[in-house]
C-alpha cells in the first residue's frame, strides 16, 4: 500500500509503502543527491511517529531512489536561506523510540548529514559502490551529531579521520565491511531483495523479543555493566508472561513454527 500522506501531511520528497509487516520508506530527490530538505524533514516526522505507533508495522526498510546517491545530508542550498543545521535532530531521537528494527539499505554516497542514517538503523547492508565520508568540515560546519552515533559502531580513529579530513577520506564497501559498518555488500541489483529477505529473517521471530532485545541493548550503551545488565532483566521479566513467550515455548515443544501475535 503506497501512503501519499501521513497525518494529512502530504508527501513529496519520500516514498512511504507498507506490505504485510514491513514499512518502506524511500529517499526520493535523486536529483540533489537526496539531500534533506526542510519538507523531507517534516516528511520523516510525520513517517517515523507513524512507523512507531502503527502495530501492523514489525519492520522497516530504508532506500534510495537510484544508484549513485544515498543520501548526501543536508541541502546546502536551502540551508543559504534556512536554518537546517539541526533539523534532523528530532528525527534520530523519535527513531531512537522506535523499537522495531530498522534495516538501512546503502545505494551509493552516503555523507555528512546522511550518515544520521547509520548512525540510527540496527543493520546496515550496501551496495560494491557504496562510500561513506563526513563533509561538515569542507562548508564550515562542526561536526557533531552524526561521530557521536559513528563512535558506537566503528573504532574511533575511523571516526576521527573522517570529521577531521573531511571528504578527502572515503570509505568504501569493503573497508565499511571490514571495519563494521555495513554487515554486508550487495550487488546494487540484489539490494532491495536482500534487505527483504533480512526483514522476512526478522519477521520470523517474536516482534516483542526483538523490540525488548534492540531496546535492551541501545539504552544499555547509555549505561555502566551492573546497570546494563540489571536493565535487561527487566526487560526479560516485561516479555515473560506475555502470548509471544507461551507461544514460543508451545511451539518449541510441538516442534512447529510459532505463530506471533505481538502481545
Amino acid at each position: 500500500m503506497d501512503v501519499t500522506a501521513v497525518n494529512g501531511f502530504e508527501l513529496v520528497e519520500t516514498i512511504y509503502e507498507k506490505r504485510g509487516r514491513v514499512a518502506y520508506i524511500t529517499l526520493n530527490r535523486e536529483q540533489a543527491g537526496h539531500a534533506f530538505n526542510y519538507q523531507m524533514c517534516q516528511e520523516m516526522l510525520h513517517i517515523w511517529e507513524d512507523v512507531k505507533d502503527d502495530p501492523e508495522v514489525w519492520v522497516a526498510i530504508v532506500s534510495a531512489t537510484g544508484e549513485k546517491f544515498f543520501c548526501t545530508g543536508v541541502d546546502v542550498k536551502e540551508a543559504r536561506e534556512r536554518r537546517l543545521g539541526d533539523a534532523w535532530l528530532p528525527i534520530a531521537r523519535l527513531m531512537e523510540e522506535v523499537h522495531k528494527p530498522i534495516i538501512c539499505a546503502v545505494n551509493g554516497m552516503c555523507c555528512g548529514g546522511g550518515l544520521h542514517w547509520v548512525c540510527d538503523s540496527d543493520i546496515i547492508i550496501g551496495t560494491e559502490n557504496a562510500q561513506f565520508f563526513d563533509s561538515h568540515v569542507n562548508v564550515g560546519m562542526i561536526s557533531g551529531w552524526e561521530p557521536v552515533g559513528l563512535s558506537r559502531r566503528i573504532p574511533l580513529n575511523y571516526v576521527l579521520r573522517m570529521v577531521i579530513e573531511g571528504k578527502s577520506y572515503r570509505i568504501n564497501a569493503d573497508e565499511a565491511y571490514r571495519i563494521g559498518l555495513i554487515t554486508e555488500i550487495v550487488p546494487a541489483a540484489k539490494l532491495m531483495e536482500r534487505a527483504e529477505e533480512i526483514a522476512a529473517n526478522v519477521l520470523a521471530n517474536s516482534p516483542l523479543a526483538v523490540r525488548y532485545s534492540k531496546k535492551a541493548i541501545m539504552r544499555g550503551l547509555d549505561m555502566g555493566l551492573r546497570d546494563g545488565l540489571d536493565l535487561a532483566g527487566h526487560m526479560l521479566n516485561q516479555i515473560w508472561d506475555t502470548e509471544d513467550a507461551a507461544e514460543g515455548k508451545q511451539a518449541f515443544a510441538e516442534r512447529r513454527q510459532p505463530v506471533w501475535k505481538g502481545r
